[in-house]
């Protein structure tokens, strides 16, 4: 199986960890090529919610994990993904990214080639985890089309007080979950949850 997991920040750090640690255990199967995609630096002040460590400030997201998860292949993609074509060749995409036009590319390109994808959100204590559902329509009514703006896993108002929330981890964990009842051949159903 070829897997895109698209976006290695706040959410997408902790499914490829723990992606990477199934492989190991062989819960996944270690034949899994995964791929990671983020255009994104390592910022100080992410460390805090995000699984890297202040020795990755500086360096590509994507690039830091491949670094980190070295007994599991993982090809790191700096890019951003932009274009259909960059998503061609996958079996799987999880979404772990931070905006919507993203989200609305990779679901529209899934349908129209069938492919199967999983798509993780969070702000904060908010978090949504959604399956490819029956209808394209179904899953584009989660996207505001219009909405161009980068968001944080992280609440807001939470951050400019110093206050961090762990919603972005559960996603992550309830992430991993569905892909392996994916592989295994077991539904997903859509969560929403306010913790």
């Amino acid at each position: 199986m070829k897997c895109l997991i698209l976006g290695a920040g706040g959410i997408g750090s902790f499914l490829v960890a723990e992606v990477c640690r199934l492989i190991e255990i062989e819960q996944i199967d270690p034949n899994t090529e995964l791929f990671v995609a983020d255009n994104d630096m390592v910022e100080m002040a992410q460390v805090k919610y995000q699984n890297f460590t202040f020795e990755d400030a500086g360096l590509n997201k994507a690039q830091a994990l491949a670094k980190r998860f070295k007994l599991v292949s993982i090809t790191a993609i700096k890019d951003r993904i932009k274009s259909e074509k960059q998503l061609k060749g996958y079996d799987l995409i999880v979404l772990c990214v931070d905006n919507d036009p993203t989200r609305e590319l990779v679901i529209k390109y899934c349908f129209s080639k069938n492919v199967d994808f999983l798509d993780l959100r969070s702000s904060g204590r908010i978090v949504s985890a959604f399956p490819k559902l029956e209808k394209a329509s179904d899953n584009l009514k989660f996207i505001d089309s219009d909405d161009a703006v980068c968001y944080s896993c992280q609440d807001r108002n939470n951050l400019l007080v110093g206050r961090i929330d762990e919603g972005n981890k559960i996603v992550a964990l309830i992430g991993v979950q569905m892909l392996l009842n994916k592989l295994r051949g077991l539904n997903n159903k859509v969560i929403n949850l306010a913790i």
